[in-house]
């Protein structure tokens, strides 16, 4: 009796850590790059919003910082995993805004770049992306005043 126990415990392990990556959805390697008026931009924030939203059961955002050469590589569970495949719409903003504790105060660079605020929606920047089922480059995404 021990040893049936032993059994179906063993049998159901699986399952039950198994679970947790069934909600995940397959991701793709994704990666590009931002410029303003030309030049690489350091900070800015890309987010891609699917089309079809009933395919991510998390509402996950796939997302991405760019580096000091505007570079970025998407993550929508962990670090660098890319997103799954599929349409979306792109929103770029620059969100290094600094708030320090017990401060109402929002401190910015002054010299960062000024978006039009089109950019930062989705819905209006007029920016698209297709993730392939295999790595993907993006065309990079050329911002201008």
């Amino acid at each position: 009796m021990l040893r049936l126990r032993f059994i179906a415990m063993m049998l159901a392990t699986p399952l039950l850590f198994g679970c947790s990556d069934g909600l995940q959805q397959k991701t793709y390697p994704v990666s590009g790059e931002v410029r303003w008026n030309g030049k690489p931009v350091k900070g800015i924030t890309v987010v891609l919003r699917p089309t079809d939203k009933s395919k991510f059961k998390w509402q996950e955002i796939p997302q991405a910082i760019t580096d000091e050469s505007g570079k970025f590589a998407i993550h929508t569970y962990t670090s660098n995993d890319g997103a799954p495949a599929g349409e979306y719409l792109v929103g770029i903003a620059l969100m290094d805004a600094v708030s320090e504790e017990g401060d109402d105060q929002v401190k910015r660079d002054l010299n960062a770049p000024k978006f039009p605020t089109k950019y930062a929606d989705p819905e209006k920047s007029g920016l698209r992306a297709t993730v392939n089922t295999k790595a993907t480059v993006l065309e990079p995404f050329e911002l201008v005043d």
